[in-house]
């Protein structure tokens, strides 16, 4: 029986010295506070510097989906014909994908009255659209500002108003990224 002592305890005592070493080895280590590593990584959006960018709800209906549209290599889409083509919702490869929107419907005999204000800078952009805006949801409202905060003016994230058949919203900038 001593035998059978003596190895559970020789087993133990190299047990404890093991965790021992392990605990003591970390203690060379200094603390850091927080490392900042700069800003949050951008999304490429395919598509050539004409591309303007559609933003379409995901199929979750939790979160915008940027959706990149292009005429041709040398053409640049207008803000309200850009405008437009998000009223009319997701086609295509967009709506295969289960791409949604948050925006009211437009009867076809209503779309044309959808403008955009010519750019004014500190001012940004006035979308004009033919609904009633204040009860519009967050996600709804980001997708108009959105895609005409991002694609109506090249290299500017342009502020955006919105003006509906009821009230104007106050001007805001595309907030996706914080999403």
């Amino acid at each position: 029986m001593t035998g059978r002592r003596s190895s559970r305890r020789t087993a133990a005592a190299t047990a404890a010295l093991t965790a021992a070493t392990l605990l003591l080895a970390g203690c060379g280590i200094k603390r850091t506070g927080v490392v900042e590593s700069g800003h949050a990584a951008g999304v490429k959006i395919p598509g050539d510097k004409n591309a303007a960018v559609l933003y379409f709800v995901s199929k979750d209906g939790d979160r915008l989906v940027p959706v990149p549209f292009q005429m041709g290599a040398d053409y640049t889409l207008a803000p309200t014909p850009l405008l437009r083509l998000l009223l009319n919702g997701p086609s295509g490869p967009a709506s295969a994908a289960g791409l949604t929107t948050a925006l009211p419907p437009v009867p076809d005999d209503r779309t044309n009255s959808a403008t955009v204000g010519a750019y004014a800078p500190y001012k940004g952009l006035t979308v004009n659209v033919p609904f009633a805006v204040g009860g519009l949801s967050e996600l709804a409202r980001d997708q108009l500002v959105c895609t005409i905060g991002v694609s109506a003016v090249r290299d500017t994230l342009s502020p955006v108003t919105i003006q509906g058949t009821d009230t104007t919203l106050p001007s805001a900038d595309c907030r996706t990224s914080q999403r």
